[in-house]
């Protein structure tokens, strides 16, 4: 039986929850009604972080990008989760090593480019 206490990931958390949708400002209302506040938006793409206490939410609103592209697909939904990670280099090839896809994500000018992993629909699970 594994030991329920072990944390070969090191998994610490959520980093954030990030949504999309094919209806432009669909999901907006929703956050507010659920007590999020937007907080701040992206420097360059339509992109908008919302945050009550330490839980953060993107919606992402950039046409022709992998969000809209996975929001015509699936309507609006979850389109990419992050993971506090102790490690992001060390939890994404251990991830790699068991099994699990890897994900080139298009990143911009001044851009994180985050390690991710193909999730479930084709969403990425990045590691932060």
């Amino acid at each position: 039986m594994a030991d329920l206490f072990d944390n070969p990931m090191g998994l610490m958390g959520f980093e954030f929850i990030e949504f999309a949708s094919p209806t432009p400002n669909a999901l907006e209302p929703l956050f507010s009604m659920m007590g999020f506040t937007k907080v701040a938006n992206h420097r360059s793409k339509n992109a908008s972080l919302y945050r009550q206490g330490e839980i953060n939410l993107i919606l992402n609103s950039e046409p022709k990008s992998a969000a809209s592209y996975f929001a015509a697909e699936h309507g609006p939904s979850v389109c990419g989760m992050a993971f506090r990670v102790k490690n992001a280099q060390a939890a994404y090839a251990r991830a790699l090593e068991l099994g699990a896809q890897p994900m080139d994500i298009p990143t911009g000018p001044m851009e994180l480019r985050l390690p991710a992993i193909k999730g479930i629909g084709g969403a990425p699970l990045y590691l932060i």
